[in-house]
């Protein structure tokens, strides 16, 4: 049905749109970087297609043109309710970065917006680890464990199939700092691997 909506109206903003969604959440990057990049060249201030542009651009290893894209967002004038989103996103980029003083600006902000995703609390206990303010890392910890119940380093990420090396390397280093604050490492974790 997409495949033949794109055929049909291939310069169809909500049709690119959508393409450009279900290409990022179905791990098919190289081909979501097209589709969001089309999608953007129509409407370039569509925050959607942004936050999966950089999405698609954190899993690919590309975490400074993810924080590139998600800043970018963030100075449109946007209403809070969709604000959060990209956010939190550009604070995973400066963890994966680790640009921990950054990352919680960043997340503190989207947590401001929306303090119940527990991602947010996460990412920050691995900032805050990072730095050193060990209290504050186990509070943040705490504070995502009690909005995600049962979450674990195995857990807790988005599905590796066609993330880059770069992202799975990152990803395992922020696995290993949460279990260091006190996540359980979980069945299937591969932070040793």
């Amino acid at each position: 049905m997409l495949e033949h909506a794109l055929r049909s109206r291939p310069n169809s903003i909500p049709v690119l749109g959508t393409y450009c969604r279900f290409l990022t959440v179905t791990n098919q990057f190289s081909e979501s970087l097209v589709a969001c990049a089309r999608a953007l060249s129509l409407n370039p201030w569509d925050g959607t297609a942004l936050f999966h542009l950089g999405l698609t651009q954190i899993q690919l290893g590309r975490f400074e043109d993810a924080l590139a894209t998600f800043a970018q967002a963030d100075r449109f004038d946007t209403p809070d309710v969709s604000r959060w989103t990209w956010l939190l996103a550009a604070g995973w980029a400066d963890v994966l970065l680790n640009r921990n003083e950054d990352a919680i600006e960043w997340l503190q902000r989207s947590i401001a917006i929306t303090p119940g995703t527990g991602r947010a609390h996460m990412l920050l206990a691995t900032a805050y680890q990072r730095l050193g303010r060990l209290d504050e890392a186990k509070q943040a910890l705490a504070r995502g464990v009690l909005l995600r119940p049962g979450s674990t380093a195995a857990n807790i990420g988005l599905p590796t199939r066609n993330t880059s090396p770069i992202y799975l390397e990152a990803r395992r280093k922020i696995n290993q700092t949460l279990i260091a604050v006190g996540l359980p490492a979980g069945e299937d974790d591969q932070t040793s691997k």
